[in-house]
């Protein structure tokens, strides 16, 4: 049994991991599911102070108080700056990272340095027009893959404004997170967007680093959950 921990990105919450979460289950293992303040059935509960370090003491405060070891921890999108946070300070509880599909960190940087300029200025702009200064519509969620045309308009239906302020605090890590003895890189192949084919061709390179592909668009936990889950399971033995 292996316990699991999975992230997600902007605009989602604990929802999205839903089949995921049960084929890990169903195979034996635990998982965790946390929604990041000020989002999903936590919206209720943001503030213009909400940022990445919130975040990271959500997912944080979840492996420690569910006294959590030999850890997978997962995340997608912003979630994969969370995950870098939650992994420096307690490396050691954790044996495999996967980012799925998700961005890196680099020391100094906020998630919105990791996107194209164009794409920053929309957030912020959103953000001030329509989300009181301080959070982010969900206009700008990606292509989710969803054929299905009332599905997809409940899915998006389900995402919540952002908080801004975590997509704008810097990135600040001691670089302990290198020490988890697994790190893994999964591209969503179908469709790249940002960086993330830069981060998967690094990955693919890196010591210490594996790089997979999963022929989705951005959200194969929702279009993708059994290959994700067995993906998931696959990296656990590392």
């Amino acid at each position: 049994m292996v316990d699991f921990v999975l992230v997600h990105g902007t605009w989602g919450g604990g929802w999205q991991w839903g089949a995921v979460a049960e084929r890990l289950r169903a195979a034996g293992h635990r998982v965790f599911t946390p929604t990041l303040t000020g989002l999903g059935e936590r919206e209720h509960l943001v503030i213009p102070e909400t940022g990445l370090d919130t975040h990271i003491d959500d997912v944080a405060n979840v492996v420690a108080w569910e006294d959590l070891r030999n850890i997978v921890l997962a995340g997608t999108s912003y979630g994969g700056l969370v995950i870098s946070g939650v992994a420096d300070r307690m490396p050691e509880r954790i044996r495999t990272l996967v980012y799925l599909d998700a961005a890196l960190p680099q020391n100094g940087k906020c998630m919105l340095d990791l996107v194209p300029p164009e794409r920053r200025a929309s957030v912020e702009s959103l953000a001030r027009q329509h989300g009181d200064g301080y959070r982010v519509p969900t206009s700008l969620v990606l292509d989710t893959g969803i054929e299905d045309a009332d599905a997809r308009a409940a899915y998006l239906a389900r995402m919540s404004f952002h908080p801004l302020r975590s997509l704008l605090q810097p990135t600040q890590l001691q670089g302990r997170y290198l020490r988890v003895p697994n790190k893994v890189y999964v591209l969503a192949a179908l469709k790249p967007t940002h960086r993330f084919v830069d981060y998967y061709e690094w990955a693919s390179r890196e010591p210490g680093w594996s790089a997979r592909k999963l022929a989705s668009n951005h959200f194969p936990m929702t279009t993708m959950p059994k290959e994700t889950a067995d993906l998931l399971m696959e990296t656990a033995g590392g």
